[in-house]
């Protein structure tokens, strides 16, 4: 009796588990589907902060003040513009926008800036004094190179080339005699143009950057007085310049 009582116990048992197994599959498949997790879904991506590395478009808008320079002035028909022995072309400010897009410590942007009229001087070796004003619209497709940031603060430096439009209008001979003109009408040219620029950006928030930066601009000759016969060369200008870049998410 004892050897078929201890058989019958493993017997019980086995059939125990087997009964019991099946019963929490069957409850385990009610269960709810909370205790499946979903599946990780994708996020759009976004341009980081600087200081974590720019990736992304941004939009760009500047003011500054030019120091401008020209070369010597002459005249291809002295019979009619007298040639200038001294020359002098007012500074002024200037002001611009541009869009561009970020790689990391590279940008690459193309900007639009304006000049503003500026007043011009010519002395002749008679006294005679020429006068009128030279602005400006330049289009350039610049590049720039981060050297890294420090405390939010990233200096960079910078190259563009593009072209320059130079309008030189109000013409006026104080002492025009015939055939000299005593006026003449605003005289457009195209040029090439290049800058170069060093600057220093400053994060402010996640997506917006203060820029403080100097740009020399080459923006070749100018061209005015009747039928174009006065020739300013090598209109120059250093600029220092304020401006924000917005980066678009």
């Amino acid at each position: 009796m004892r050897a078929r009582g201890r058989l019958a116990r493993p017997r019980m048992l086995a059939v125990a588990v087997a009964l019991v197994v099946p019963c929490a599959g069957a409850r385990g498949a009610d269960v709810p589907g909370n205790l499946t997790l979903p599946l990780p879904t994708a996020t759009p991506s976004r341009p980081l902060s600087q200081a974590e590395g720019t990736y992304g478009w941004y939009l760009r808008g500047d003011v500054g003040y030019r120091f401008q320079r020209i070369g010597a002035a002459s005249s291809s028909d002295t019979a009619v513009v007298p040639a200038p022995t001294a020359s002098k072309l007012d500074n002024d400010f200037m002001g611009g926008y541009g869009i561009g897009y970020q790689w990391s410590w590279l940008r690459l942007d193309l900007t639009g800036d304006y000049g503003g009229r500026s007043k011009y001087d010519g002395t002749t070796a008679s006294g005679t004094t020429l006068t009128g004003q030279v602005e400006t619209f330049t289009a350039l497709l610049n590049g720039y190179v981060d050297l890294g940031t420090w405390a939010g603060l990233t200096p960079y430096v910078g190259a563009g080339i593009g072209g320059a439009h130079t309008i030189f209008s109000n013409y006026s001979n104080s002492a025009a005699v015939a055939p000299m003109a005593a006026s003449a009408t605003p005289e457009h040219q195209w040029n090439l143009a290049w800058a170069a620029t060093g600057g220093v950006s400053y994060t402010i928030a996640r997506d917006f950057l203060v820029d403080v930066s100097y740009r020399h601009i080459d923006m070749g000759d100018v061209r005015g007085g009747p039928v174009g016969d006065l020739t300013l060369k090598h209109f120059t200008g250093d600029e220092v310049r304020v401006g924000f870049r917005y980066i678009l998410d």
